[in-house]
């Protein structure tokens, strides 16, 4: 298989969205599990981090994470593994974010609070508030779906 097409795209959506890398690839399996929910079967862990060149043992951490959210659930044993705990259409970007990341507050490192330090927190409140609302629309589903109408891009 060839080099993931979105994988520098990607790096580019943690530098705008500041998405640390445990978000990025916990939105990477959410996705895996999303594209693969129709077969009902658990998908492994080693497959997961495999297709998209994450660290097993930091994707381990980060499934149990979001089973803590009850966004997968996991399955013992040989043929186990995880799957969504939801059908793909009812989990959005933003419920994976929130999980990894926090519901982070916009701060300011302004020493001393004035109306121009105000203004600002207002308007980093605002676009967090109008770039959640965009990623509440956003289903894993919709991603997928996306992802499958892309031709693959090779780069060499």
């Amino acid at each position: 298989m060839g080099p993931d097409p979105l994988g520098s795209k990607l790096h580019a959506l943690r530098f705008i969205m500041k998405l640390s890398a445990k978000t990025e690839y916990a939105c990477l399996a959410m996705l895996q599990l999303a594209q693969e929910h129709d077969s009902g079967e658990p998908v492994q862990i080693r497959r997961i981090a495999d297709e998209h060149g994450i660290p097993s043992r930091f994707l381990v951490q980060i499934l149990l994470q979001l089973k803590g959210a009850n966004l997968v659930a996991s399955t013992r044993g040989a043929a186990g593994g995880y799957r969504l705990a939801k059908s793909p259409h009812e989990i959005s970007i933003a419920d994976v974010i929130e999980v990894m990341e926090g519901e982070d507050r916009p701060q300011t490192n302004a020493g001393k609070p004035t109306p121009l330090v105000g203004a600002l927190l207002y308007l980093c409140r605002e676009l967090r508030e109008t770039q959640r609302d965009r990623l509440d629309e956003m289903a894993l589903s919709d991603l997928v779906d996306q992802a499958a109408k892309r031709e693959p891009m090779w780069y060499i």
